[in-house]
């Protein structure tokens, strides 16, 4: 493609009537309106609602944060498979903007309704203090959400991955007094804190291997295997999770997200690992896609 122009770069000024031949023009290359949207808005920091203002008031002009011909390498890119989030460096999540790059995942819009399940879950616990636990962060887009939500809380946010941990570090900073960052597997690191956790959250792999090859290219050959598969039937990190659960104080919760299917398998692995109070809760289509369970009083 030549020289990269992300190398360098500078702001422009466009009327409508540029604008609205350069999104033909990319357009006719292929993707999709909605694509071409995003990388406006966080590509480009022309907003949806400025776009709209700038095609009904036809005098006026509009500044991009990125020239025109960036924002086109960039979509040929996209065009290739390349997922804009990690083109750049960035993700809309929630009200955040959330930092990601290769060899983490990109945080998708269902699991912003995981923090509003284990936030509403956190606020009507009796305990203090709150201390909850965020396993395979990733981005660390769980953990900041859930220490915004629950502003007197604290967290532990854990990953085995050093990416992941790097990523998260930077998401993090904003409450970074709050949420301590652990290199680890699953419940390993979080130890010390044995029997004291009022809250655990995670959204692990849960793709079974074999679904992985129908997965779309974009998501495919780019995100981290290990972030997706989720082995044979889509729950083997569930069982890593369960085994752990005594970590949990009692009447703690832990809360997951699944995979479309998984919640009837699952509620049943967690009835077995002794959680109760076992509950669904759907994402924004209806679906089952998130599962609570409340460690007993006492364990056993």
């Amino acid at each position: 493609m030549g020289e990269d122009p992300l190398k360098g770069s500078t702001t422009t000024t466009i009327s409508p009537a540029a604008l609205l031949t350069w999104r033909r023009e990319r357009l006719a290359e292929g993707g999709t309106g909605a694509s071409l949207a995003w990388l406006l808005d966080v590509g480009g920091g022309l907003s949806k609602s400025a776009h709209h203002g700038l095609m009904l008031q036809t005098h006026t002009t509009a500044q991009l944060s990125r020239g025109l011909d960036e924002l086109t390498y960039l979509w040929h890119l996209h065009l290739d498979q390349h997922p804009l989030q990690y083109l750049l460096g960035l993700c809309p999540w929630r009200d955040l903007m959330i930092h990601v790059a290769p060899g983490v995942l990109i945080p998708r819009p269902e699991t912003e309704l995981l923090v509003d399940v284990a936030s509403q879950l956190v606020n009507s616990t009796p305990a203090h203090p709150i201390l909850w636990a965020d396993l395979g962060t990733g981005s660390g887009c769980l953990a900041l959400a859930l220490a915004l939500a629950c502003p007197s809380s604290h967290g532990l946010a854990v990953d085995k991955d050093s990416r992941a941990l790097a990523v998260a570090r930077q998401n993090l900073k904003p409450v970074a007094g709050r949420v301590g960052l652990l290199a680890g597997n699953w419940w390993q690191p979080l130890q010390p804190w044995q029997g004291q956790l009022t809250m655990v959250v995670s959204n692990p792999p849960y793709i079974p291997t074999a679904a992985l090859d129908q997965l779309d290219p974009v998501v495919r050959c780019h995100e981290p295997q290990l972030a997706l598969d989720g082995g044979a039937d889509g729950l083997q990190c569930f069982r890593h999770l369960l085994a752990g659960v005594s970590a949990l104080a009692p009447g703690g919760w832990l809360v997951v997200e699944h995979g479309q299917g998984q919640a009837p398998a699952l509620e049943q692995l967690f009835a077995i690992a002794g959680l109760t109070t076992i509950t669904r809760h759907q994402d924004l289509e209806g679906n089952d896609r998130f599962l609570a369970g409340c460690a007993p009083h006492p364990w056993p």
